[in-house]
């Protein structure tokens, strides 16, 4: 009692501003041993004025001893302080009660107060009395009464009179001193005043609420509102070696209520046609425009509306935000009544916007908070779309394309990849909650990112084909049909201008005719051929008469009179091998790179004070990256094969471990085996002096592998396809082989797909493909011995060995990998979706999407199994007799290889799945996989977990110190860096984990979330359960970004996809008509045999 009462009598209490004069922190002591706040705590809270205050008159000193005589009366075990500060005034000059609610008046302007930005935010409780303070920012570090000069003194020290903004007399700040001010909120280091208040009271939290003011929301008012049946975060991590780190999130301080006038727009832009004019409704979807010129074009209308002088007068462009389509907020009423027009010319041709009112939407920020922090589908959107909306203003002003979150500025940063298509630097913009320093409280951010997207480069066409065909010139004559194919994959769909009368439209494809033999009708009723017509209308001769042309409906057009417009994003599956590899190269830059890039590009997201709109609407946007605590989870150990003079035991070192001397855990056993050799420009010789050197790296690694194969065979590539129907079949019957190495001059789909469907399926034979390039490689001295071990790790375990498990040394994997605890995965492989022509023309996918399954029910803890199932096209709900059959089968050979027992736990990780989908996976997958243990054994329930595995995010950790001249190893945060704070989710248990060494480029983390845990892990099970799984991969001596069960569930869905393929092939070969959607019997003709099941074959 006696520390709490020296405390508050002659402690002074600080805060400090930060850089743009809006920020604070409040220093408060909590226990050392907890960190989760609850009923045991106590809060005592203080409303002040909008500068820094401190605890320092007799009447504050008497509340804080009050209330610490309570605690104590009732025996709380922790005692907590915390004096918080109430920012700025009401919001747009209302003025604000005693109980913190705005009042109404008229709005006031945007201008701000004492020559620094206004807060925004509205000011709670009593106000501060006295003179006011000018907003200039404070210097130095936090500091006691004793290192202070010139500050306001307790009780009777006090003069009285005003403190003016002046800097502060005495020895100027020193370097750390300086460096702390400046940093990031939860990072610096305590000042001399908090170590002695943690003399008192233990460990000091400092708690930090960014560079602009960022207030923090408490989670449990919004507990009614929110129903959610997903698992609840129970703990927090606390195993491994801390370490700092920033992430991609950039905190903004929003009012506490904004209200929003909301109307709808629609804009008729005069358009010249070929009967005339049309009017055409340009905020809605068209086939005459694309959507991105739709929303330029409604971003000029708008704009070009705001040059007349009477709308200036009555409207604010600043207090205004426009979607650049049917919606539009306004922080005034405009007055509208029921609707309005205004008739305008733009560049484009004449314009009718007509402007109508909507209901006024009045946005509570816990009204974002709950929309963002609520998953599912019922949540209320509109106060996000209307917040997101309004802070993409800046970047809708400037030009910028918009795809979603991701904005693009096409002028000046292109970046040729070859084939006609070029590199747009961008950024992605979202707004997301953040964990705050306290348990159940969250607080708004940014998450900014650099990205890149491939567009199509504006040129003419025939340029764009003569790069895609790698052509040195284009011939004037017809192009093979191998070629016109390629063309109608790359070009099908994309939107051209003709050169002769300055229209646009969209290829549909290229056609078989030429210009100088297809005869039409032209408009006089004269037939004619294309070339006379364009010769006699339009004085054009064409140069490549004999050349195929391209399609639109019933019209064929010569593509040298087409040119690409610009602006065309290129689908995915549109790009070559050769796109994908430069994407890669150009994206995968240094993280010191990236972390500047990302600092640059939040600038251009405005939210500070030279973004018109955000002091308008009250909005600030911290400057620097907010700072996160993450750990590194301790490192495992990998165990090969021990005997008594070697106990087999690896310890792995930032995600990678060297095998040495070892031997694999368990050996295959090779005997016959074939090798065929379908690449001409690989002679013999070398072809066997390259196996010689692979089986004595697999006698040194422990694997059983005969030197001698019992086959060598040749073949042409262009007799390849036909020969593999037989070869297996004559492997099997006279040779008694088991496994094939095939050597193929370049990557091949179709006969890829041909090897493994006769391979496998048909035959029963592993098979492994090797590229020319790879035994090329195998002669280049030291790095050929990596080359080798690679390929044995992949032959051992096709061919039933396991290479390596954990060591049980590590305390997770003592505690839960003891056999009873099952791992499935599970990821669905989706065909390209269908264009909207090819919907509207009904058209249907012509493959299905395959489910990928994959348990560790084999005869060791990680000897995996696969299973592929097929479904209905583009379906990412796996349906309930997939689920059911593929487990039951899973329980069936773990019982079979573990004595009759069953496992007590089941751990399954989903890949694929977005937060929307969460609920389905939920209601409808967990129900099956329960509903597959009953069918399996009556009574038979073990505790299930299910964890979502997800990739595709947006967020990226730093290191806080990084140097430019390491490489990107060392500048990537370390394998197993585990973060569990900050960017995760408010409501949800999940984490992030990068597991890998990020080698090239910046480190990926993965995002992990328990969805449901019968289990009750805490988190550090949880998270080093996955991390130990991310060892476990067969390819490789290195930890991967996923765990193992789902990294192989996604090769076994690629596996039954490609298989599946080449059964469709030969179908169609054989005279039969496509396939039906009958997947039963698919999956039966696609079944691998019993044997090439018991191994890891994908592998």
């Amino acid at each position: 009692l006696g520390k709490v009462v020296m405390l508050a009598l002659f402690q002074p209490w600080r805060r400090r501003d930060e850089t743009i004069g809006m920020g604070t922190y409040s220093l408060y002591p909590v226990c050392a041993n907890c960190k989760v706040e609850g009923s045991s705590h106590l809060n005592i809270k203080k409303g002040y004025g909008n500068t820094t205050s401190y605890v320092e008159n007799w009447f504050d000193c008497r509340v804080v001893v009050y209330f610490a005589l309570v605690a104590l009366s009732f025996r709380a075990s922790h005692l907590k302080i915390e004096i918080c500060r109430a920012m700025g005034r009401g919001r747009r000059g209302r003025s604000v009660s005693k109980s913190g609610e705005p009042t109404s008046g008229a709005p006031r302007t945007a201008e701000p107060t004492s020559g620094a930005p206004r807060s925004g935010a509205p000011r709670t409780g009593e106000q501060r009395s006295g003179a006011p303070r000018t907003g200039e920012p404070r210097t130095g570090a936090p500091r006691t009464g004793e290192q202070r000069s010139g500050a306001r003194r307790t009780g009777g020290q006090r003069s009285g009179a005003p403190r003016t903004g002046e800097p502060r007399s005495g020895a100027p700040a020193t370097g750390e001193q300086r460096r702390m001010q400046h940093q990031s909120p939860r990072q610096y280091a305590p000042a001399q005043g908090m170590q002695q208040t943690e003399a008192m009271f233990g460990q000091m939290s400092l708690k930090g609420e960014g560079d602009s003011g960022v207030e923090e929301f408490d989670l449990s008012k919004l507990s009614g509102r929110c129903v959610i049946n997903y698992a609840q975060r129970n703990s927090f991590g606390s195993m491994g070696t801390a370490i700092d780190l920033h992430t991609n999130y950039f905190s903004i301080k929003v009012p506490k209520d904004l209200t929003f006038y909301h109307y709808s727009v629609e804009i008729l832009l005069n358009v010249m046609r070929r009967k005339g004019t049309v009017d055409v409704n340009i905020t809605s979807a068209t086939s005459m425009f694309p959507p991105i010129d739709c929303r330029r074009l409604c971003m000029k209308a708008y704009k070009t509306l705001f040059e007349n002088d009477e709308i200036k007068k009555i409207w604010n462009f600043n207090y205004m935000f426009y979607d650049q389509r049917a919606n539009l907020f306004s922080l005034n009423n405009l007055q509208i009544s029921e609707s309005v027009e205004y008739s305008i010319l733009t560049p484009q041709g004449k314009a009718k916007i007509t402007i109508k009112p909507c209901n006024p939407l009045l946005i509570h920020i816990e009204d974002v908070i709950y929309a963002l922090v609520h998953i599912g589908s019922d949540s209320e959107r509109s106060a996000l779309q209307a917040l997101d909306i309004a802070t993409s203003m800046k970047l809708f002003d400037s030009e910028v394309m918009s795809f979603g979150n991701k904005f693009f500025k096409p002028v000046g940063n292109e970046l040729s990849i070859g084939s006609g298509v070029e590199l747009y630097d961008g950024l992605f913009k979202s707004l997301r909650p953040m964990l705050g320093a306290a348990c159940g409280k969250c607080y708004l951010a940014f998450n900014i990112e650099s990205v890149k997207a491939a567009f199509y480069t504006s040129q003419p066409l025939l340029q764009s084909m003569h790069e895609e065909l790698r052509l040195s010139y284009i011939p004037n004559k017809p192009l093979h049909e191998q070629q016109i194919a390629q063309l109608n994959k790359k070009y099908s769909g994309i939107r051209v201008r003709t050169t002769h009368l300055n229209r646009s439209f969209k290829i549909q494809g290229f056609s078989d005719k030429i210009p100088r033999t297809h005869v039409f009708t032209d408009d006089s009723g004269v037939d004619t051929t294309v070339f006379d017509y364009f010769k006699t209308r339009y004085n054009i001769t064409l140069r490549y008469p004999n050349l195929q042309m391209v399609k639109r409906g019933h019209t064929f057009i010569p593509p040298e009179l087409c040119n690409i417009e610009p602006n065309q994003r290129v689908p995915m599956m549109k790009l070559d091998d050769e796109n994908h590899r430069m994407i890669v190269q150009t994206c995968a830059v240094p993280p010191v790179q990236r972390y500047r890039e990302i600092l640059a590009k939040s600038n251009a997201v405005g939210g500070d004070c030279h973004d018109l709109f955000a002091v308008a609407m009250g909005l600030s946007k911290s400057s620097d990256m907010v700072s996160v605590k993450g750990r590194i989870l301790p490192e495992p150990s990998v165990q090969y094969q021990s005997d008594a003079r070697n106990p087999g035991k690896v310890e792995v070192r930032n995600g990678q471990w060297d095998m040495k001397q070892n031997k694999v855990f368990v050996a295959a056993e090779i005997s016959h085996w074939a090798l065929c050799n379908m690449c001409p420009t690989i002679d013999q010789p070398q072809l066997v002096q390259f196996v010689q050197l692979l089986v004595r790296k697999a006698a040194s690694m422990g694997i059983n592998m005969n030197p001698r194969p019992a086959s060598y065979d040749c073949f042409h590539p262009r007799e390849a396809l036909e020969r593999m129907k037989t070869y297996f079949d004559f492997l099997i019957r006279q040779k008694d082989a088991t496994y094939a190495i095939c050597v193929i001059p370049e990557k091949n789909e179709a006969l890829r797909r041909s090897i493994k469907y006769y391979g496998e399926v048909v035959n029963g034979v592993v098979t492994q493909i090797l590229l020319r390039n790879t035994i090329t490689k195998g002669f280049l001295g030291r790095r050929s011995e990596t080359l080798y071990m690679q390929i044995m790790l992949k032959v051992n375990a096709k061919n039933g060995g396991v290479n390596n498990e954990i060591s049980m040394a590590h305390p997770v994997a003592n505690m839960w990998f003891r056999g009873d605890l099952l791992f499935m995965g599970f990821d669905v492989n989706h065909p390209p979706a269908l264009s909207r022509r090819e919907k509207e023309s009904g058209e249907v996918p012509l493959e299905p999407s395959v489910v990928g399954a994959v348990c560790n029910c084999g005869r060791t803890q990680f000897d995996y199994r696969i299973r592929y199932r097929l479904q209905d096209s583009r379906k990412e709900e796996i349906e309930r007799e997939k689920i059911v059959g593929v487990v039951m089968e899973f329980l069936k050979e773990y019982q079979k290889n573990n004595k009759n027992t069953l496992p007590k736990s089941v751990v399954v990780y989903r890949d694929g799945v977005s937060e929307s989908q969460f609920e389905m996976v939920l209601e409808s997958e967990k129900v099956s996989l329960q509903e597959a243990f009953g069918r399996f054994r009556r009574g038979y329930s073990p505790k299930l977990t299910i964890v979502i595995v997800q990739k595709r995010h947006h967020t990226r950790f730093f290191r806080t110190y990084m140097n430019p001249s390491d490489k990107n190893m060392y500048q990537n945060i370390p394998a197993g860096t585990v973060v569990d704070t900050g960017p995760v989710s408010c409501r949800l248990f999940d984490f992030y984990l990068c597991s890998h060494l990020g080698i090239q480029g910046t480190s990926r983390p993965t995002l992990y979330t328990v969805l449901y845990d019968e289990n009750e892990f805490d988190a550090d099970a949880m998270q080093g359960i996955t991390y130990l799984l991310c060892q476990t991969y067969q390819r490789c001596n290195k930890s991967v970004s996923i765990p193992a069960p789902v990294y192989h569930a996604h090769h076994a869905a690629t596996r039954g996809k490609e298989l599946y393929c080449a059964y469709r092939n030969k179908m169609m070969e054989e005279g039969g008509s496509e396939l039906t959607a009958d997947f039963v019997r698919l999956e039966e003709a696609i079944n691998s045999k019993p044997v090439i099941q018991q191994k890891m074959t994908w592998a």
